[in-house]
């Protein structure tokens, strides 16, 4: 995998709940990560298809969200060769949905939790960071 090892890493936030994204954003910029919140899993996707995605990235997703769910969207990323680490998080979840998201891959993490069991889900996931997509990530709003 072709990653700067001085580029900061970025975390996908999809919730369609702006208060959780919002808040969620706030604790990944603390963490000295960047950042990009999408209100749906539709728009997290036209993201990804015009913009090039390298290591170190990360997925948080909500698993109840309208038209495409979260275990949805990792399927579709699962099939599309996308390898960054994924993290399902949802309030109304059940052992066979937290078997589902793990099967896929992702870390499952219940709702409500505090910040600090976030940061570690995070930093977790960066660690493992295996990406298969090799193009490294454009920020556009990063400065060159």
């Amino acid at each position: 995998m072709s990653s700067d090892p001085d580029r900061k890493a970025t975390v996908f936030i999809v919730d369609d709940e702006a208060v959780i994204r919002d808040s969620l954003g706030l604790v990944v910029r603390a963490m000295g990560m960047s950042v990009h919140c999408f209100s749906s899993a539709h728009e997290f996707i036209e993201f990804i298809e015009r913009h090039d995605v390298s290591s170190p990235v990360c997925l948080v997703t909500d698993i109840q969200m309208p038209k495409i769910n979260g275990i949805e969207l990792l399927e579709r990323l699962t099939a599309s060769g996308w390898g960054f680490p994924v993290i399902v998080m949802t309030g109304h979840g059940d052992e066979a949905l937290k078997q589902r998201a793990e099967a896929l891959g992702a870390t499952f993490l219940e709702k409500p939790f505090r910040p600090s069991s976030f940061e570690e889900v995070v930093a977790t996931c960066l660690r493992q960071n295996d990406g298969k997509k090799d193009a490294p990530y454009q920020d556009e709003n990063a400065t060159t």
